[in-house]
């Protein structure tokens, strides 16, 4: 499990990485699922890797930084062109992610100190992460829908329209 004390070592998603998680965030946005996310400043999160975060947890929200929203980074074994489509795939599949954490956000701003209250070590699990997880797994099942996740043409066709 990492700490606080462990955010200072994240770095900011790279401009490829944070475009990938910006479009399938806008593709969620059109949904009606995602709706609640069209009124919500979502474009102004900084997004970062967090390399103290484990494959237990894969995002963290934190009122330490509460513009700033921290994910696991990508496994670094792939190489050359393989590299890009790993990282880039690894983008949008963690934006169910993003989404859940971005709905911890929602979640403070609506009220802080209902927050800070259900953040209590039971109410929490009742309260704002069954809400959280709702969304984040409506969210994965529309991301899987409407993202090439699965073939490397997908990447390829995107990387040829970004480079024109």
């Amino acid at each position: 499990m990492f700490t606080v004390f462990d955010l200072k070592d994240s770095t900011p998603l790279a401009p490829d990485e944070l475009r990938a998680v910006r479009r399938v965030l806008e593709d969620y946005c059109r949904t009606a699922a995602g709706a609640w996310l069209r009124g919500f400043p979502h474009r102004r999160f900084e997004l970062r890797w967090c390399p103290a975060i484990t494959d237990d947890v894969l995002g963290a929200f934190t009122l330490l930084h509460p513009w700033t929203i921290y994910l696991k980074p990508p496994d670094t074994e792939a190489t050359g062109r393989l590299r890009d489509y790993a990282r880039i795939s690894w983008a949008e599949i963690i934006t169910p992610t993003v989404i859940h954490e971005l709905r911890h956000a929602w979640q403070f701003r609506r009220n802080p100190l209902l927050y800070a209250v259900c953040c209590l070590p039971l109410l929490r699990e009742i309260t704002l992460e069954r809400d959280a997880g709702r969304t984040g797994s409506e969210a994965e099942s529309i991301v899987e829908s409407t993202t090439g996740w699965h073939t490397g043409r997908e990447f390829e066709r995107r990387r040829k329209a970004q480079d024109k």
